[in-house]
């Protein structure tokens, strides 16, 4: 069942790839622009994507204490082991990935902290809509993109849709637990009793991962941290903007990281390979401050800071706490089952 997605990625990022070197008239121009950047960047860009992983854990440990204190260095180590398995493993496996590798060190249930993880991505969801409704307000769309106006609205609309009736599910599950226990226990009849028990029992472990849902102080706080990890997000592309000699405005910037996020969802390879570099070379033309060529050179030197230093860090904290990949897999695949 999995190989076929796994084989769609594959062919989802070298569809986009080969869209993407599609665009290049000039391959010199293309090399060129490597060789202009002014390296000085480097400094800002990992600087900044480090401080973003760093306000996730933040975040990721303030939701965790709703349900049990955990150590700050455990929730840093596991935001980095989910984003390298994010970039090797396919699947997204990195989300369930964090949730193991933390209940394994802080010796809690898979199921509650994964139930942490949910609120985590749905006050992201929450997060980049909101800033999606600040570009719609103030980014100049020339009359001959306004389809490109209607994609983006009508996207907004559905992702809106989609996180708010994800939250109200939780919070029906989590204010009427018993109800809905009872007909979901209905529902899994059919399945057999011993299927039924073991799938009622996980979502009770579930459910006291949600206790957050019940404070709405510290709901509301998670929605702000979630606000300021999207905005710490603008600094790696404005500092990878500034080595290509470009200034990009607030908006700009908040524009291309809405995209870049966009592209993160769509199916494709681990890593976000091709999606991630199409969309944002469209990006950098549509904006009128690169042209294909530098554009594609933007897409793959920002991936680069994206990709390499966290799955670098993200494999030497695996060995260090003495997990291997394969190792990791079969936890994964045994908290799947």
């Amino acid at each position: 069942m999995k190989n076929w997605r796994i084989w769609l990625g594959l062919l989802v990022s070298a569809l986009f790839i080969w869209l993407a070197l599609h665009q290049i008239k000039d391959w010199n121009a293309f090399f060129n622009s490597f060789r202009q950047i002014h390296y000085w960047v480097l400094v800002p860009t990992l600087a900044g994507y480090f401080v973003v992983l760093l306000c996730r854990a933040w975040r990721w440990q303030y939701i965790l204490k709703s349900m049990s204190p955990v150590k700050y260095s455990s929730t840093l180590s596991g935001i980095f082991i989910c984003y390298m398995a994010n970039n090797i493993l396919p699947l997204r496996a990195g989300e369930l990935v964090r949730a193991v590798y933390l209940a394994r060190k802080e010796k809690q249930r898979v199921s509650p902290v994964m139930a942490t993880v949910v609120v985590e991505r749905i006050s992201d969801s929450l997060a980049v809509i909101f800033f999606l409704a600040v570009v719609m307000l103030f980014l100049d769309i020339p009359a001959e993109h306004q389809d490109l106006n209607q994609a983006i609205h009508k996207g907004g609309i559905g992702a809106l849709v989609l996180a708010l009736g994800l939250l109200f599910c939780l919070y029906i599950f989590y204010f009427w637990r018993e109800p809905v226990l009872k007909m979901l226990g209905i529902m899994l009849k059919p399945m057999g009793e011993k299927i039924q028990e073991r799938l009622l029992n996980e979502l009770i472990k579930f459910s006291a991962g949600l206790s957050i849902l019940g404070k709405p102080v510290r709901l509301f706080s998670v929605m702000m941290l979630s606000f300021l990890v999207w905005l710490v997000n603008l600094i790696p592309i404005w500092a990878v903007g500034a080595g290509f000699g470009v200034k990009l405005s607030f908006i700009d910037s908040l524009f291309l990281l809405i995209l870049d996020a966009f592209a993160a969802s769509i199916p494709a390879a681990p890593g976000f390979w091709g999606t991630f570099h199409l969309i944002t070379q469209k990006a950098m033309a549509f904006l009128g401050v690169l042209n294909s060529e530098q554009a594609l050179s933007f897409a793959i030197v920002l991936h680069s800071f994206y990709f390499f230093p966290t799955t670098i860090v993200g494999l030497v904290l695996l060995w260090r706490e003495g997990y291997s990949i394969r190792g990791l897999k079969r936890e994964t695949g045994r908290a799947e089952g």
